[in-house]
């Protein structure tokens, strides 16, 4: 199984994140392609400068949160393999996304509420919450429902780190 089909097994649920490989090289790659892909979707409505900074703000905001999720559960050894999983996960997602995202941009503003872009957007944000929810739930060793809650704060957090990135506050 190559590791693109293991990313995309991830987003479909299939497998654990444990079942990614624990290489500092494939991290790397994968994380590279996590940043590229943030860049390239947040370039639809952002310039440059502000796509980068708001992509690896994102990236080290995953860094130090599964950091300590995992440490706080003492299973900091999951770090590589989890890290690596959600940026695949991610990455794969977000490449799935970056079409709808540039339709739905093309939307004039008034019509947007009421497009099928909007639809497929919502669509595509619950499968990434599963999605996270799941690598967070084996990597954690926790119940579905703390999954859930643990994700729905990630993603809360998340939000708060780059909406002050992109005030200019952080």
């Amino acid at each position: 199984m190559t590791i693109i089909q293991r990313y995309i097994d991830l987003c479909l649920l299939k497998v654990s994140p444990d079942s990614v490989p624990a290489s500092n090289n494939l991290l790397q790659l994968t994380l590279f392609a996590y940043f590229i892909v943030g860049v390239v979707a947040s370039k639809v409505d952002m310039s440059w400068p502000m796509s980068i900074f708001s992509s690896l703000a994102d990236m080290i905001f995953m860094i130090v949160a599964l950091s300590l999720l995992l440490q706080f559960k003492g299973l900091k050894v999951r770090f590589q393999q989890t890290l690596t999983a959600m940026a695949g996960a991610s990455s794969c997602l977000g490449i799935v996304g970056l079409p709808i995202i540039i339709w739905f941009s093309q939307i004039p503003e008034a019509e947007q509420a009421n497009s099928y872009a909007l639809l497929f957007l919502v669509i595509l944000m619950f499968w990434s919450l599963m999605v996270t929810s799941h690598i967070l739930r084996y990597a954690l060793d926790i119940k579905v429902f703390a999954a859930m809650v643990v994700t729905i704060m990630y993603t809360a957090l998340s939000l708060v780190v780059l909406g002050l990135t992109m005030s200019g506050v952080a």
